[in-house]
């Protein structure tokens, strides 16, 4: 619950009505305050200064003589908000917690003096606190209205609006919030407002509020307020019931379609029957081109989704597998598993994952789709062994989204790609593994390392770690001797679920032979996506490495590495930098990689 109604204290609504309140002026309450002169203003302050303030020192309290000009834009008179006022200045708006209930009123042009007043944050929502309404306010004017700015929902998801007052256009309540009124009967309420691209922003209401027990209305239209936040989620607070004009037709679907959106997916394809085009509630299984659909499967009792262009005849075939648009509202992660079988595809598109929030549920090529990075199951992963995605962020798409699964295929590129254990929520799937036991035996003497949910690629250059066997010992190995050209190449672990594990610990040997360099490092990421290394933040790993002066192929223990100030899903990366124009061609192995929970 946000702050506002969760102080301590009586609630004291005063009834008076906006019109009353446009055509009376202001009925205020005096401030028992010595002469505007005994209150010195001292350095001159705006709310973006404020911002910065915090940015820069977190909380903080004022202790000299400082003072901001501002304008209220929403007060107590509703019963929405309690002990409480939100300002707004040329640069901005902020939240003023008052120690008294009462005094101001919308469209006072006031002065904050600063001085024993605490810049804080409330779950995330900037404020100035402890303000004394005899000695830290000085009305200066009355009715000095501010005017709205207009603005859409995705603008004031992708931030900057905090506390400001904004008008809303084309905006109507969800379907699933017809019928209920603002605030439930003895709590406050979030009610889901969204326009017709499916962008949806909560409605707070406290139950206090003098039209808490009104039905929402029905219809679309427009809406003002004053835009609030609570932890990663924007809020708007409605000042007065008469600022919400809703009575127009409603937008198909508000970006749903016909389909109702839902929070959270949890998809095994379980239901499914088998060799069968696939069949979902609010799922949509589309063939933009060509006549296959996605297809359900069944393998070792194991049920999951397939597409393939194998045996189909076509020269193109692209087919979709679509959720349910899901609300996106703060932090929701997208997670799944996926397989490949059969490769025989050009490149590594043949599967790949979009998310758009103006599709309409029925034509896929008239939607703006954008391509989500994914780790996805390609031409060097094993046959049938299943890939995990990792945590994919989506909090930067607020609304209601559709997320698609495409396929793109013919009868020649025809490798079979399937998908399985699909999960939107707000915590993340997990699903990483939470042990390690690689000692590189399965892979094949001077061929590229290949193993099940490893990632192995180049970010420069084209070389590769390899499989190399001495004495009867198979290790990766990352060298430049012979390539002429800079080479950077990752050997990645699966993602590793350190949330599911108490204390986890990496070990792992390496060794070095034909030293000229150091090229061996080893590093660990918690926003890894499974594709984009370089966008990717990475934390070097303290660990024993084998150099210069150890034995040439004598195998060096890393040392008991500790993982437990990390957490999250997170990837283990041993990188191999080497450049044979400039002579850095030491060869660097790895063998034996064991993560384990002690």
């Amino acid at each position: 619950m946000t702050r506002f109604y969760d102080r301590s204290g009586p609630v004291h609504v005063l009834l008076l009505s906006w019109i009353i309140l446009l055509l009376t002026g202001c009925v205020k309450q005096e401030f028992d305050t010595p002469p505007i002169g005994d209150i010195p203003v001292g350095d001159l302050v705006t709310i973006a200064d404020l911002y910065q303030l915090y940015e820069d020192e977190g909380t903080y309290t004022f202790s000299g003589d400082m003072s901001l000009y501002a304008v209220v834009t929403m007060d107590e008179t509703s019963g929405n908000i309690y002990r409480s006022a939100f300002i707004q200045d040329a640069t901005g708006g902020i939240n003023v917690h008052l120690l008294e209930s009462g005094g101001l009123r919308l469209g006072d042009s006031i002065r904050v003096y600063l001085k024993n007043c605490i810049l804080s944050t409330y779950n995330a929502l900037h404020q100035i606190d402890n303000v004394d309404n005899d000695s830290n306010i000085i009305i200066l004017a009355n009715q000095k209205y501010v005017t709205p700015e207009r603005v859409t929902i995705s603008k004031i998801q992708n931030g900057g609006y905090e506390s400001h007052l904004v008008e809303l256009d084309s905006v109507q309540f969800m379907t699933s919030e017809l019928d209920k009124t603002y605030a439930d009967a003895d709590a406050s309420a979030n009610r889901m407002l969204e326009d017709c691209h499916g962008n949806s922003l909560i409605v707070r209401t406290s139950n206090y509020a003098n039209f808490a027990t009104s039905e929402v209305p029905e219809g679309n239209g427009k809406i003002i307020g004053i835009v609030s936040k609570y932890g990663a989620d924007y809020q708007l607070y409605i000042r007065t019931e008469y600022e919400v004009d809703l009575d127009g037709e409603r937008c198909e679907g508000g970006g749903g379609g016909d389909i109702e959106p839902v929070d959270e997916i949890n998809e095994t394809f379980s239901s499914t029957t088998p060799d069968a085009d696939i069949v979902l509630d609010k799922w949509l299984n589309i063939n933009e081109k060509g006549n296959r659909k996605w297809q359900s499967k069944e393998y070792d009792g194991n049920k999951y989704a397939q597409a393939s262009g194998y045996n189909s005849g076509l020269s193109e075939m692209v087919s979709w597998l679509i959720t349910p648009p899901v609300r996106i509202q703060g932090t929701k992660y997208l997670s799944f598993t996926s397989a490949k079988a059969y490769w025989e595809h050009q490149s590594e598109d043949g599967l790949t994952v979009w998310i758009s929030s103006d599709f309409n549920g029925t034509d896929v090529s008239t939607a703006n789709w954008t391509r989500l990075e994914a780790r996805i199951a390609g031409k060097n992963d094993p046959d049938h062994e299943w890939i995990a995605s990792g945590n994919i962020d989506l909090s930067a798409y607020p609304g209601n989204c559709y997320i698609g699964f495409k396929y793109r295929g013919s009868n020649t590129e025809s490798s079979s790609l399937r998908i399985d254990d699909v999960i939107i929520n707000a915590s993340g799937a997990g699903g990483g593994v939470t042990s390690i036991n690689e000692d590189f035996e399965t892979q094949s003497n001077d061929m590229d390392i290949s193993l099940s949910g490893w990632l192995n690629e180049a970010t420069i250059g084209s070389r590769l770690w390899r499989a190399k066997e001495f004495d009867s010992n198979v290790y990766a190995q990352g060298t430049s001797f012979n390539s002429n050209e800079e080479n950077e190449c990752w050997l990645i672990t699966p993602p590793i679920d350190l949330d599911a594990m108490n204390n986890p610990k990496l070990t792992f040997e390496s060794a070095q032979a034909y030293w000229t360099h150091d090229g061996l490092s080893v590093w660990i990421s918690t926003d890894f996506n499974g594709v984009n290394i370089v966008g990717a933040t990475w934390t070097e790993l303290n660990c024993i490495l084998a150099g210069q002066t150890d034995p040439e192929h004598g195998w060096i223990f890393s040392g008991v590495i500790d993982l437990s100030d990390f957490s999250g899903n997170a990837y283990v990366g041993f990188k191999y930098h080497g450049n044979g124009n400039t002579g850095l061609t030491s060869s660097y192995r790895v063998d034996n990689v064991k993560l384990y929970d002690e």
